[in-house]
Order: C-alpha cells, then sequence, then structure tokens
C-alpha cells in the first residue's frame, strides 16, 4: 500500500515538473535528474523567503501585508498617489519575488535576503508610483490587480488548487488572468468602478494574507501562493510532497475577504465623492477617444479682433462676454463672478 501511494506521488513530480525526470531509489528517497544532462538536480526547501513560525522575515511579511491592504481596503479611492505608489510597488515586488524563487538554484539565498530585496524594490517602486509620470502607469496596475486578487483567492479556495490536475495546472492562470483583464477593462471603461474595486480587493486581499500569516503561519495562504507561483526544478519535490491543504480557517478568511470586497467597494464610493485624483488633467479615461475638440485646436478671437467685428452699437464689455475664459480661469472664484457681473451691468445701464 505504502509502495503504491509512493509510485503515485512520483507519477505526479514527472507530470508535474517537465522535462525532469524521476526515479526513486532502493531506499525510498526520491531523485530528480535532468533528461538532458542525466546529471542529479539537488533539491532544496521552498520557503522562497516566508521564514517559520514569527521569525523576523515572517514579521516583516506580516507588517508588509497590514501596511498595504489597511490604507487601501478602507480609503484606497482617496490615497491617489499613494495608492498609484503602493499599485506600482506590488507590481514590482511579486515580479521579482517570483523570479527570484523561480531561478534561484537549491542553496538559494536565506529567507530575510530574499524579504530584504523585495521589499527594497516595493520601495522603489512606490516612489516611482508618487510621481506624475507614474500615475497612469499606477492607476491601471491598481485595476488589474484587483482582479488578479480575486482570481488568486478562487484558485487557493481549494486544496492543490481549484484545478488540482497538474497536467491542467495552466488552467488555474488561465482564470487568474481572466480576472485580471476583466479588471483592467472595466477600470478603462468605467474608471471609478474599477479602481474602487481594485483598492478593495487588493486591500482585503493583503489584510487576509496579514491574519492568516498570525494565525496560521506558513501553512495557509502562504503555502498556497508558494505553490502556485514556485516551479523552481530544485524544489520540486518540497513543493509536490508538502502540497497545498490549508486549514479550514484560511479557506473562511479567504472567502470572506472575498465577500467583504464588494462592501469595502461600496463604502468607499460613499465615503468619497470626488474623483480619484483630485487635479483636473488627463486621466485613465482618455484611453477613450474622445468627442470633444481640444482647447488648443480651436479658433480663439482676441479682444481687438472681436471689438472690430462687433456691431457699431455694442459696448466693448458686450464684445468681449461671449468670450471662452482662458484655461487658467476655468475655475473662477464666487467673488470674483460677482464683480465681473456687476461691472457688465453697469456698462449696459450706461448704454442704455
Amino acid at each position: 500500500m505504502a509502495q503504491t501511494t509512493h509510485s503515485t506521488a512520483t507519477q505526479q513530480l514527472q507530470r508535474l515538473q517537465d522535462p525532469n525526470v524521476i526515479v526513486t531509489n532502493t531506499n525510498g528517497t526520491v531523485v530528480v535528474y535532468s533528461p538532458l544532462t542525466g546529471n542529479e538536480i539537488p533539491q532544496g526547501l521552498a520557503t522562497d523567503g516566508s521564514g517559520s513560525g514569527f521569525s523576523l522575515p515572517a514579521l516583516l511579511w506580516i507588517a508588509f501585508s497590514f501596511t498595504v491592504g489597511v490604507p487601501l481596503m478602507l480609503a484606497g479611492f482617496r490615497g491617489w498617489r499613494l495608492s498609484t505608489g503602493a499599485a506600482i510597488g506590488l507590481s514590482v515586488a511579486v515580479t521579482s519575488w517570483s523570479v527570484f524563487v523561480n531561478t534561484l538554484d537549491n542553496v538559494g539565498i536565506s529567507d530575510i535576503t530574499l524579504t530584504a530585496l523585495v521589499l527594497v524594490l516595493f520601495c522603489l517602486g512606490f516612489l516611482f508610483g508618487l510621481l506624475e509620470v507614474g500615475r497612469m502607469v499606477g492607476l491601471l496596475q491598481l485595476g488589474i490587480q484587483g482582479g488578479l486578487t480575486i482570481g488568486i483567492r478562487i484558485v487557493l479556495l481549494r486544496s492543490l488548487l481549484l484545478v488540482p490536475e497538474p497536467a491542467a495546472f495552466f488552467v488555474n492562470w488561465l482564470l487568474i488572468a481572466f480576472c485580471g483583464l476583466a479588471s483592467a477593462v472595466l477600470v478603462i471603461w468605467k474608471q471609478r468602478v474599477g479602481l474602487l474595486i481594485g483598492s478593495a480587493s487588493v486591500g482585503t486581499f493583503f489584510c487576509a494574507l496579514g491574519i492568516d500569516l498570525v494565525v496560521n503561519q506558513q501553512s495557509g495562504m502562504s503555502r498556497g501562493l508558494r505553490y502556485l507561483i514556485d516551479r523552481n526544478r530544485y524544489h520540486v519535490v518540497d513543493t509536490t510532497s508538502n502540497g497545498y491543504f490549508p486549514p479550514t480557517s484560511t479557506l473562511v478568511m479567504i472567502a470572506l475577504s472575498i465577500a467583504l470586497t464588494p462592501a469595502f467597494a461600496y463604502a468607499q464610493h460613499k465615503l468619497f465623492k470626488g474623483p480619484f485624483c483630485p487635479i483636473d488633467d488627463d486621466d485613465i479615461e482618455s484611453l477613450h477617444a474622445s468627442n470633444e475638440t481640444p482647447v488648443g485646436d480651436e479658433a480663439k478671437l482676441s479682444g481687438e479682433e472681436a471689438l472690430k467685428t462687433s456691431p457699431p452699437n455694442t459696448s466693448p464689455v458686450s464684445a468681449l462676454s461671449h468670450l471662452k475664459p482662458l484655461p487658467e480661469d476655468r475655475c473662477p472664484t464666487p467673488a470674483a463672478t460677482e464683480k465681473v457681473r456687476a461691472t457688465e451691468g453697469n456698462a449696459f445701464t450706461k448704454d442704455s
């Protein structure tokens, strides 16, 4: 019976990490060989910077999860540059972490070193997102990440992922990609809705991750994320033998975080009535084809031209009254508006 179970696990390893060749020694130890060179591929632990228990790397990830998650969940739509900075920082951090864990050899680097590198890269991305040049990218990234975090949580709702069959492992990523694409379309089509959902989704995801790290340490969502992303050939045995079998509390937190995402999005919608960006310039809605003619392309009459073309009995104020204000005067103060109206009224009285 034990031999049959071990044989099944070996077959799963073979399908999981092709083209590695898995063989079993006489003592029952699983050994990985390269089909190209015939050499053994040494295996290491797939900790991937997560640490163990409440070690320093684990505490850093807990603090990071709440630092990013709570503001986005409660006020991400009002965060403006802070939210776009967090979005770009997360994209840089997750991408770099994925590259590290899938390219390091069996020795790798220490968990604290990997954690520090990823957090430094997050800070660099965050600083870039604070700049005006990074605002447009950050807007789109925040919307996409909202969909990706929903897709990832759906995939993590089942042991060994939503589609556990190794041969169909890619289906899990297809679902995640579809959610990301749908949220990207949403943030372009309906900017406010897309950013509200994106902020709330990313926020609830990281809050759930932080709580789960406290409750279940590395055996809950942390294990699921590593099982989903880490396809390193040096981690084949560890990834497959340990698998992903989340405790019930992890599944409850994941499901609850998904259910609360629309609630927090609606709460932010009611609290923050204004636009995402407090300045009136180009935003992500410029991706649509605009039906309005740009101000710079319109023919503008100067004051002298207006006076020359106005009828003989028309006052100068009346001739200039139809002209549009300059761009910098789009938002005049109420006092200035009343002063102009009074001036125009006096002019018309004298003419009559």
